[in-house]
């Protein structure tokens, strides 16, 4: 069984269009640190008067097992995720010292500072969009207009991908509908 971890973003994004169940059929557990978890119910904890409709999905993942919240344990994991603190979020940074302490097969991260800092440190990374392709991969998502909604709708709720990074995604993910 592989070992992922993720930060803030995919969650959020899967949560938000109501398919966060994508993450469970395609990686079975997802471990994420507290401050990300913290991150995550943020609305709940703090009150908020509007409390978005995907906190409960993401309260149900980790009622069933599936979403783990653990935090890296050894020492030099906890100096790490300090260290890193000081040019990232805390979520990032936690994600980041616990992939490199469990030697994670793979961390779901969408800024890119955070992900280049990953990189460096020989951690393996996804962006969202990476994920829904891996999601086409193992026929999880059928066809390419179901892609393409998918896709929109987490731009949407906020998801920023580049014009030209888009049109090149949607071509590429139309051929592989078409082999």
């Amino acid at each position: 069984m592989i070992i992922v971890i993720s930060d803030t973003a995919p969650i959020i994004f899967f949560g938000k269009i109501n398919k966060l169940s994508l993450l469970k059929e395609l990686y079975h557990t997802i471990y994420l640190p507290t401050e990300v978890w913290e991150e995550l119910i943020y609305p709940l904890t703090q009150n908020h008067p509007n409390v978005p409709e995907d906190i409960r999905l993401e309260l149900d993942a980790k009622a069933a097992g599936w979403l783990i919240v653990k935090n890296p344990e050894k020492e030099e994991s906890i100096e790490l995720a300090l260290k890193l603190s000081q040019h990232l979020g805390l979520g990032e940074s936690h994600a980041i010292a616990l992939s490199n302490e469990l030697n994670a097969d793979l961390l779901l991260i969408n800024d890119r500072k955070a992900r280049d800092t990953a990189i460096e440190l020989g951690i393996t990374t996804k962006w969202t969009t990476e994920v829904l392709i891996d999601a086409v991969s193992e026929k999880l998502i059928i066809s390419f207009d179901d892609f393409e909604q998918i896709l929109n709708a987490m731009i949407d709720n906020g998801l920023w991908i580049e014009k030209d990074f888009y049109e090149n995604l949607l071509e590429d993910v139309k051929k592989k509908f078409k082999t």
